[in-house]
């Protein structure tokens, strides 16, 4: 018999039965350079699957394959050491068996455990305290609102206006301007796609960066600061790191998009946080918040989001509304020779600044009014996977990942 007909007859992989041959378990004879499977070789294929359904390794089925060739089991030593070598393999499967049924109870109890997962967490809205950050981006001047839904702590629903002529709304706990976004290339991501098969290495990466930001988030900051993140519809950081911030931090969430801030936000009230949040949908660079307002930034990947759409450093855009002691901590994602990336990435989004995942730009623009004060290389990928926040990422180019504390310039 042929191999292509034992692999029908078989069901068996071709590459399995070479590998057989090579390593010595199958022995047939060959004839016109062809493996001819006799009935030998079959017997011996036939015992190889069934012990493999007995779960025992090529190893050991190779040594009992070796005693049947040697002498049948006709001798009392091979009789022997075949019962031996059966008793001490059904030994390592009770203690297998003991084993799963442990890691099965286990599962089954986690099981249950994500269950609380899915309890809503208390309902947030725009923070009570947080409403003297608030004024219109146009003149400055002090919102009035109506049609007010509210509790002692948050502002769930109303509707705000200045005498200027600028008019907001506060829906669901969200603060939605009309500054929505227009761009043909861009969408909200409320099931995260943005990050759904990313490779092993580069979730290391992620973590390394987490790890310092995390370190000098506690050494340079202290409780009571105003935060900002922004796009978080791109990456983000205090989605798994609230706990960072105390009961008497403010933290400022400001994306283009309502749905993935809604998203957001029930994420985060599961955590219950501490720090007080106010959500802003707003696709400008000009929020509704009080000039000077922000002690601390947060950037992870915002300036790269930022220049998927517009020309210039976000940072920079952002300078009104940070005041002059404000501290900036973020991770920059930058392509070493990555020209065939980068290319793919502008072709995918032609609204995209060619100097977007350039370390050399970004360091330059931001020491024109930052100082940066740390910063570090995380390390390379050479492959970001199939997703929708790093799919131009062509494989063997090297994705950089780097963290940074910056301050501003005492100009």
């Amino acid at each position: 018999m042929k191999i292509g007909q034992v692999v029908k007859r078989y069901n068996v992989p071709v590459n399995s039965l070479y590998f057989y041959i090579n390593n010595g378990l199958l022995v047939p004879p060959r004839r016109n350079s062809q493996y001819i499977f006799d009935d030998r070789t079959l017997e011996d294929l036939e015992w190889i699957l069934e012990l493999k359904q007995m779960d025992f390794p090529l190893k050991t089925i190779h040594r009992l394959l070796s005693l049947r060739r040697i002498s049948n089991f006709c001798s009392e030593e091979d009789q022997n050491e075949r019962k031996e070598i059966f008793l001490a393999h059904d030994k390592e499967l009770s203690k297998k068996e003991t084993a799963l049924s442990i890691a099965r109870e286990k599962v089954r109890y986690a099981i249950c455990r994500f269950g609380d997962y899915t309890k809503p967490g208390a309902q947030s809205g725009v923070p009570v305290d947080m409403l003297g950050l608030l004024c219109c981006p146009h003149c400055g001047g002090e919102l009035m609102m109506d049609g007010v839904t509210m509790n002692q702590r948050y502002v769930f629903h109303a509707n705000l206006s200045c005498g200027c002529g600028y008019s907001a709304t506060i829906s669901d706990g969200i603060f939605l301007t009309n500054n929505v976004n227009t761009s043909l290339y861009d969408k909200p991501d409320t099931t995260r796609e943005l990050y759904r098969d990313l490779p092993s290495r580069t979730l290391s990466l992620f973590e390394r960066s987490y790890h310092w930001l995390e370190e000098y988030l506690q050494k340079y900051t202290t409780p009571g600061k105003v935060w900002l993140e922004a796009y978080p519809t791109a990456w983000f950081f205090f989605h798994n790191h609230i706990k960072l911030l105390s009961e008497k931090d403010f933290l400022i969430v400001i994306d283009k998009f309502p749905e993935t801030l809604l998203a957001y936000k029930a994420v985060i009230e599961q955590q219950n946080p501490q720090c007080k949040i106010l959500y802003i949908a707003d696709a400008s660079i000009s929020p509704p918040i009080q000039k000077e307002s922000i002690d601390c930034c947060m950037d992870f990947f915002a300036v790269n989001e930022y220049n998927f759409y517009h020309e210039g450093l976000f940072l920079s855009k952002m300078l009104p509304y940070f005041n002059r002691n404000v501290e900036l901590f973020g991770v920059y994602f930058f392509f070493q020779d990555g020209k065939k990336s980068v290319a793919k990435y502008l072709d995918s989004y032609p609204e995209g600044s060619s100097s977007n995942f350039n370390i050399h730009w970004f360091m330059e623009e931001i020491n024109k009014d930052f100082c940066v004060l740390e910063t570090l290389d995380c390390g390379s990928s050479l492959d970001s996977g199939q997703n929708l926040g790093l799919g131009f990422h062509i494989p063997g180019e090297k994705l950089h990942l780097q963290p940074y504390h910056a301050r501003l310039r005492k100009h």
